[in-house]
């Protein structure tokens, strides 16, 4: 029950991101910028320090390129995989965030709900 509840308030909190992406495009269609507020750029603009230091966590720890020197290679998490959905529309992912969000939420929820017995 408990949650279910903290997943459908991520999704209202995503759900006032999305409308805040929004309001960017609005702005910058208004401003006459044929642009799209990536999720990258609406990241950094909130949290820059953040984003520095979650490429650096996935790049030195998470990513297994990076922490096991025996496999000799490149890492691949960061670059391309994580670069590549930053650079998506932050409407759009975060509408589909909060969608997913909310039907969890309300999945969990009603499954936990006691029936009354009459």
């Amino acid at each position: 029950m408990i949650m279910g509840r903290i997943l459908i308030l991520s999704g209202i909190c995503s759900f006032i991101l999305t409308l805040i992406s929004n309001y960017f495009d609005i702005v910058l269609q208004i401003e006459g910028k044929n642009e799209i507020t990536q999720l990258g750029q609406f990241w950094f603009h909130f949290a820059p320090n953040s984003l520095q230091i979650a490429e650096s966590i996935v790049s030195r720890y998470v990513d297994p390129c990076s922490a096991l020197d025996i496999l000799d290679c490149s890492g691949f998490i960061w670059h391309p995989f994580i670069s590549s959905i930053l650079l998506m529309p932050a409407a759009v992912i975060l509408a589909l965030f909060s969608f997913i969000f909310i039907a969890l939420g309300l999945k969990k929820s009603s499954r936990k709900r006691p029936k009354n017995k009459l």
